[in-house]
Formats: C-alpha cells, structure tokens, sequence
C-alpha cells in the first residue's frame, strides 16, 4: 500500500528557481494588468470589492508560490524561496517597462512624484516581493516539517483567513479605510503573525 502523503523534496536547482521567478513575474502582470482594466469598467463599492479580492489572491500567490515550487524546509532553502518572490518581482518590472507601460493601462502617479523616475520605488517592490516569499515559505517550512507534506494551498488559506480578519477589524475600528491597499498591508501583517502561530502550535 502506499502512502497518500507526499514526501517533503526540496527543489533548489536553478531551473526551478528561474523558472518559478518567471512564472511568478508572469502571473503578476496578468494580475495587474486584470486590477487595471477591471478599474476601468467598474466603479463604486463593487470596484473596491473586486480590488481587495484580486490584491488578496496576488498576496497569497506572491507569498506561498515559490514555497510551492522550492518546497522549503530549512534555512537555505526558505532563503532560495525568498529569492524566487525577487525574480518575480523583476520579471514583472521587465514586463511592466516593456508591455504594461507602452499600453497606457494605468497612470503613473509614482513615476510623477519621483520627477518622472519610478527608481525610487521600484526597489522597494522588489524588496517587499522577497519578503512576502520568505514569510510565506518560513510559514510552510514549518508546517510542511510538522505535518510531513508539501502541500501549501491549506497554508495560504489560513494566511488569507487572518488577513481578513485583520482586515475587518481594522475597518471596522476606523483604523484604516476599506480598499485594496489596506488588503495588501493586513495580508502582510497576517503572515508575520501566521509565522509566530506557526511555530508555536508546531514546535518540536
């Protein structure tokens, strides 16, 4: 008989790496690119809707899809995870600089207030790109360790959940307004704390 759990096998060679950087990179314009022309065609309450759930469904891609392709388990590999979430990130400036920008999808309000230069900025996406991979792949490391499996959907699930909940109460104190921005920020205070609650409830 065998077994229905899949066996943890780290993926750190550099097809997987460059391959999975690109796929993130790819996946990431097609979600701008979907934010962008959705904004286009929808206004109101619908519009921030709509915004918040594809700025969550891009934060959870961004966050477990190198954990998924590198599988992580220690150290080094979540740190090779990490480095997936900066090739995405720089595949997507790519492709932004050459598709997304020349098609005039969005205004580059950014760009304006860096006197027409988006460097100011745009290392910090390719930051907060890697961050997003590390949190997400330290979460699944330490899951992935306890529970003996690779599979990161459940993870991410959990993740999103919390950012939700964050997400609501914080609206509903009067922290922060109801928009896709804040969906983004609550999803990166969720990993953090999915991060401390991961490794307390599956400490070894």
């Amino acid at each position: 008989m065998t077994s229905a759990v899949e066996p943890i096998s780290e993926r750190t060679d550099v097809r997987t790496i460059v391959g999975s950087g690109i796929l993130l990179g790819v996946l990431t314009a097609i979600g701008v690119a979907t934010f962008s022309l959705l904004s286009r065609v929808l206004s109101g309450a619908t519009e921030t809707i709509v915004q918040v759930g594809i700025v969550l469904v891009g934060a959870a891609v961004a966050s477990y899809l190198p954990a998924a392709r590198v599988r992580p388990q220690n150290v080094d590999s979540i740190a090779w995870a990490a480095l997936v979430g900066l090739l995405g990130a720089l595949v997507f400036t790519v492709a932004d600089a050459a598709v997304l920008r020349p098609l005039k999808l969005y205004h580059w309000r950014w760009d304006a207030i860096g006197g027409g230069s988006g460097f100011w900025y745009i290392p910090v996406w390719w930051m907060g790109s890697a961050v997003l991979a590390w949190l997400g792949s330290w979460v699944a490391a330490v899951v992935g360790r306890a529970k003996g499996t690779t599979g990161v959907v459940p993870t991410a699930g959990v993740s999103s959940g919390l950012a939700l909940v964050i997400l609501v109460v914080a609206v509903l104190a009067g922290v922060v307004p109801f928009t896709a921005a804040t969906m983004a920020l609550a999803f990166a205070v969720a990993l953090v704390v999915h991060v401390a609650l991961a490794s307390i409830l599956f400490r070894t």
